[in-house]
């Protein structure tokens, strides 16, 4: 099941192991069946214990090459003469005394009787088999930090195991169990240090995420250049759906096939690393190789692909990577992977790192879960709100909060960015609480009737509404603060993410019972389904921005006066989002909206300056000239 020079070396160690075995067995059983003092015999004999010292005496230099390629020091061994010397020295001279002995017998002896009688030179031998096994413990102890702790010392086990095995047959020739001593640690290597389940991917037969990840760790700790090319199919949920899930795994078998096909060199490995996401890494720096192979796999994966005699055309995004020019460490390798979809704007085409990885939106999409985690503990994040006008009325009579991140580097960084980010790594569920404490205790904190302001909207993720301790959550902070349920509105936004709705349902229909009141956020842009809307508590319809940039397109007009009427007669407010000119704010006032939002009134603002707003407004009576003039918040008007 595993690829790799690893593997291929582990399994000529395992097969000289089972051929020592073989001939040790034979030079020691067939004495006892054969004819004493015939030549024929006598030789025989002589030929299964050269080719049981030939092989039992290759088995811990296969075996230092072993551990060279798990360590991840294969590339080293290659280039460094020293290492090829102190391996290559002993091996040499055991090989030369045993070509040696055909023509002196000074090794060891077989009598016309067909006894076993030891010779000077098994001294020599002995002395080159220490140096060799000295040798592989160094090799070990020296790239201890390249694995696991666990692998590491099952590797170790092989040499004092095996120093018992030869010092028992050595002083007790019954007892064959040098070879025996050998077999058991190459059992445990099978199973904790091979260990097919740990880096192959069942679905492809590829090495997975989990082979990529440590590879890139043992080569960037060991200061060693690597490359690798990234790639992920944008649209593979699509791909799934339209192939059928039975016939994913030979879509990405083919794949990998391809790939592994187009390298034609052990040292390159082709990794799947989840959800139509492949890499291409190897220590090799040969610019032209690799740009060959680089631009054969952007035309695969450009090209019409017939499954199943489906023919498919798949958008992609692909990346050429160089460590550490590029990415000096492993976090940014590891972020950069998760982040490629954001990191990388070209579609379809190659895309090298060193031509974009000193733009600004580059970093900060491939830092952005540190810029995110960094944000959390020092406390970077900030509420911002937006006034919402009333129609009927004509004055401001709610507003929106909505979250902003400062980064000391970068500034202010996009919701856009850093949310879908959070909802990734789960980080939302701490942004959410955040959301949740600081408003309330902003409602708790100020007078807002004082302003007009009723009630302030505060948007919950997917991500918390099927937190099932949602409901305690809010109510408990509502008592924390003594603010009542009515002076908040909790947004809910549309999904086509498969989710649980029942757990959705259930937490918005407790918390509409404890007299809170919900919206639906960003209207027309998910799956809507019109069932659900009808049967859940929610009091106000907020109509995408999308409504609003479309509003001159053909049929438009009818799609929002239409929708309008639905929802109206479902008895729903509804609110626009993203009104920036008086033509919008008066198409849709005279279309039967209730809410207006938009920069049109005002950006959204911190809270120093939504107050001074209020108060210059006087309670939304004031032009929206003055509005538009006096502050500046960054960010959208949906935002």
């Amino acid at each position: 099941m595993t690829r790799g020079k690893s593997n291929v070396l582990y399994l000529v160690l395992a097969t000289v192991v089972f051929l020592s075995g073989v001939f040790d067995i034979l030079r020691i059983y067939l004495p006892t069946r054969l004819t004493h003092g015939s030549v024929n015999s006598i030789v025989q004999i002589y030929i299964y214990n050269y080719l049981y010292f030939i092989f039992r005496n290759l088995s811990t230099p296969i075996y230092i090459l072993f551990i060279f390629s798990v360590c991840g020091m294969w590339h080293e061994f290659n280039k460094d003469i020293l290492l090829k010397l102190t391996w290559g020295v002993p091996v040499a001279a055991i090989i030369t005394i045993i070509i040696a002995d055909i023509f002196v017998h000074r090794l060891f002896v077989i009598t016309p009787d067909l006894e076993y009688v030891r010779g000077p030179w098994l001294s020599y031998m002995r002395i080159c088999a220490i140096w060799i096994l000295a040798y592989s413990v160094i090799c070990l102890v020296y790239n201890r930090n390249m694995i696991s702790r666990q692998k590491f010392l099952l590797l170790l086990t092989l040499c004092p195991i095996n120093i018992i095995g030869v010092v028992i047959q050595q002083y007790f020739p019954r007892y064959m169990v040098e070879i025996l001593c050998t077999t058991f640690p190459l059992l445990f290597i099978s199973l904790a240090v091979q260990k097919p389940e740990e880096i192959i991917d069942l679905t492809s037969g590829s090495l997975n995420y989990y082979a990529f990840r440590e590879e890139i760790k043992r080569n960037l700790a060991a200061k060693r250049k690597l490359r690798f090319v990234a790639i992920k199919i944008i649209d593979f949920d699509q791909i799934k759906n339209t192939i059928g899930k039975e016939n994913v795994s030979s879509f990405l078998t083919n794949i990998i096939k391809f790939l592994y096909s187009i390298c034609n060199n052990d040292e390159y490995d082709v990794y799947y690393l989840s959800e139509g996401a492949f890499a291409i890494l190897t220590l090799r720096d040969d610019a032209n190789e690799i740009d060959i192979i680089a631009q054969k796999t952007r035309n695969f994966f450009a090209a019409k692909h017939e499954i199943h005699n489906i023919n498919l055309m798949f958008d992609f995004k692909m990346c050429f990577v160089r460590c550490p020019e590029d990415l000096k460490d492993y976090d940014s390798v590891m972020d950069f992977e998760k982040n490629l979809l954001n990191s990388v704007k070209e579609k379809n085409t190659l895309v090298f790192l060193r031509e974009i990885a000193s733009s600004t939106d580059f970093q900060i999409s491939n830092q952005i879960d540190r810029i995110i985690q960094h944000a959390i503990r020092d406390n970077r994040f900030e509420m911002y709100y937006q006034p919402i006008y009333e129609i009927n009325t004509r004055q401001y009579v709610s507003a929106e909060a909505l979250i902003r991140l400062k980064d000391d580097t970068f500034g202010f960084i996009s919701p856009a960015i850093f949310i879908p980010a959070a909802e990734k790594t789960g980080a939302i569920h701490e942004i959410g609480d955040f959301v949740l404490e600081n408003v309330i205790s902003f409602i708790s904190e100020n007078n807002l009737e004082q302003y007009g302001i009723d009630y302030i909207e505060l948007n919950l993720s997917v991500a918390q509404c099927i937190e099932s301790n949602l409901s305690e959550k809010v109510m408990d902070l509502l008592k924390k603060y003594t603010v009542s349920p009515d002076k908040i509105n909790l947004e809910i936004t549309e999904t086509s993410q498969d989710v649980n709705y029942d757990v959705i349902e259930q937490n918005i229909n407790k918390l509409s019972d404890n007299g809170i009141s919900f919206s639906l956020d960003d209207y027309g842009t998910g799956y809507s389904n019109i069932l659900r809307i009808s049967r859940l508590p929610l009091d106000i319809i907020k109509l995408d921005k999308t409504f609003v940039d479309d509003l001159d397109k053909p049929g438009m007009k009818t799609v929002i006066s239409e929708t309008i009427a639905m929802l109206k007669k479902m008895n729903k407010k509804i609110l626009v989002e993203g009104v920036e000119t008086y033509e919008q704010f008066d198409y849709f006032r005279n279309a039967g909206c209730d809410y207006i939002q938009g920069y049109y009134f005002s950006k959204p603002l911190p809270k120093k300056d939504f107050f001074d707003f209020m108060e210059a407004s006087e309670n939304g009576k004031s032009s929206s000239t003055l509005t538009n003039a006096s502050f500046s918040a960054g960010g959208t008007s949906n935002e």
